[in-house]
C-alpha cells in the first residue's frame, strides 16, 4: 500500500518541477518586458511633466463666485480667471489689478485677502492668480539655489575671487530634449500677456487709473511691464517682492524705461539691509542702485510683517497701499 502511494506523488514532484524550471524564462522575459515598459512611461512622464501645469481650481472658484468671475482671453493663450470686486465707495479711486504670489490662486493667500479692505478703500480690485512655472523651470531655479549658495561660501572662503560662471549653464537644459530658457520665456510671455488683457478690461470698465501690484515672486512679473504699460497703468507695487537673479539685474534698465510711472517697493521690515547671492538685492540696495541711475519715481516702505505675508497682513498692506495711491491724486 506504501509502495503504491509513493508512486505517484515521486512523479508528480518531478513533473512540478519540469514545469518550474520551464516555466521560469517566460516569467523572467514578462517581468523584463513590465520593467522596461515601465521605465519607458517614466521617462516619457518625465518629459511631460516638464510642461504640465497644476493649475488652480479656477473653475471651482468660478462656480463658488459666479458674479465675481471673469475670464481673460489673452491672445494664443488658455482663458485665465479672475476676480472682480468694484469699489464700496462711490466715485471710485481707480482700480487695483493684483496679481497673486506664484502657486497661488485668484483666491487664495494674500491676494484674496486684499480685495475687499481695498474695494472699502475706494478701488475696484481685480486679482489674477498665477501658476508655478513648467517643472523644467522649477528644477532649473533649485539647483541654480543650491550653484548660488555653493559660489557664496567660495566666494567667502576665497575673498570674493570666486567662479562667477559656474551657474551660467544651468538654465539652459536640464532635461533631455528640453530647453528651459525656452520654456520660461513662453512662460513669462503668456503672464504678460494676461496681465496686458486684465489692464484693458478695467480699461474698458470705465477706470481711468490702473495700478498693477505683484506679490512675493510676481513683483518680477509685474515690473517686466513698466517699459511698455506707460499709457495704461499709473503705478506699479511690488508687496514683499521676489526677484529672480536674471530680474534682479534688468529692474534699474526696465524703471529707466518707465517714464513717470511710479512705484512702490512694500517689504518686511526685518529685510536684510544686504542680499545674500550672486545678483540680488535687498530692498536698500535696490533703492541706492535706482538713486545713481537718477530714478525718482521709486518708493520704499518697511511694514510690520514676515517675509512672506500671510493674509492677516491684508489691513495693514491696504492701509499703506491706498494712502500712497492717493497721494498721486
Amino acid at each position: 500500500m506504501s509502495n503504491w502511494f509513493e508512486v505517484p506523488v515521486t512523479r508528480l514532484l518531478l513533473v512540478l518541477a519540469i514545469v518550474i524550471v520551464v516555466g521560469a524564462p517566460a516569467v523572467s522575459a514578462q517581468e523584463d518586458e513590465e520593467s522596461q515598459g515601465e521605465e519607458t512611461q517614466a521617462s516619457a512622464s518625465d518629459r511631460r511633466r516638464a510642461m504640465i501645469s497644476t493649475g488652480l481650481d479656477s473653475e471651482a472658484i468660478a462656480a463658488r463666485w459666479p458674479d465675481a468671475a471673469v475670464w481673460l482671453e489673452p491672445p494664443e493663450e488658455d482663458r485665465v480667471l479672475a476676480l472682480f470686486e468694484p469699489e464700496k465707495e462711490t466715485p471710485a479711486s481707480g482700480a487695483l489689478l493684483i496679481l497673486a504670489d506664484e502657486g497661488q490662486s485668484v483666491a487664495s493667500g494674500l491676494a484674496g485677502a486684499l480685495r475687499q479692505p481695498m474695494a472699502r478703500a475706494g478701488w475696484a480690485v481685480m486679482t489674477v492668480g498665477l501658476e508655478p512655472p513648467p517643472y523644467a523651470v522649477q528644477q532649473a531655479r533649485r539647483q541654480q539655489a543650491i550653484t548660488d549658495a555653493e559660489m557664496s561660501r567660495s566666494n567667502a572662503g576665497n575673498g570674493g575671487t570666486g567662479n562667477t560662471d559656474a551657474g551660467e549653464s544651468i538654465m539652459i537644459d536640464v532635461m533631455d530634449g528640453v530647453d528651459v530658457e525656452e520654456l520660461e520665456d513662453q512662460y513669462r510671455t503668456g503672464i504678460q500677456k494676461t496681465l496686458s488683457v486684465a489692464v484693458g478690461d478695467l480699461k474698458d470698465k470705465g477706470y481711468d487709473r490702473v495700478a498693477v501690484a505683484g506679490i512675493g515672486t510676481a513683483s518680477g512679473h509685474v515690473a517686466r511691464m513698466a517699459p511698455t504699460a506707460g499709457g495704461d497703468v499709473s503705478a506699479l507695487v511690488w508687496i514683499a517682492p521676489v526677484f529672480a537673479r536674471s530680474d534682479s539685474s534688468d529692474l534699474t534698465e526696465w524703471l529707466s524705461e518707465a517714464g513717470q510711472i511710479r512705484v512702490l517697493e512694500l517689504h518686511s521690515s526685518r529685510a536684510p539691509e544686504v542680499a545674500e547671492g550672486a545678483g540680488l538685492r535687498s530692498p536698500k540696495e535696490r533703492e541706492a542702485a535706482f538713486r545713481r541711475a537718477d530714478i525718482t519715481a521709486y518708493t520704499r516702505q518697511p511694514v510690520a510683517m514676515s517675509d512672506r505675508p500671510e493674509p492677516r497682513d491684508a489691513p495693514a498692506l491696504a492701509n499703506r497701499l491706498s494712502a500712497w495711491l492717493a497721494s498721486d491724486r
